[in-house]
């Protein structure tokens, strides 16, 4: 579930950070903001497919 929150975020800091709407604090750039964004996406991408590998696992 985290990392689908994390996609989520990642996405609007994109769309905010390319349209010129959002910017990243203390620099007042669009650009970085969607760099971050792209790297948190990926992030969560990483954390759902850590997820479902741990899942698979049978324990015991």
């Amino acid at each position: 579930m985290r990392g689908i929150i994390d996609i989520i975020i990642g996405i609007v800091m994109v769309i905010g950070g390319l349209s010129g709407n959002l910017v990243f604090r203390g620099t007042d750039s669009g650009g970085l903001l969607a760099v971050v964004g792209v790297a948190l996406i990926g992030f969560g991408i990483f954390r759902l497919i850590k997820g479902s590998a741990a899942q698979d696992q049978p324990t015991g």
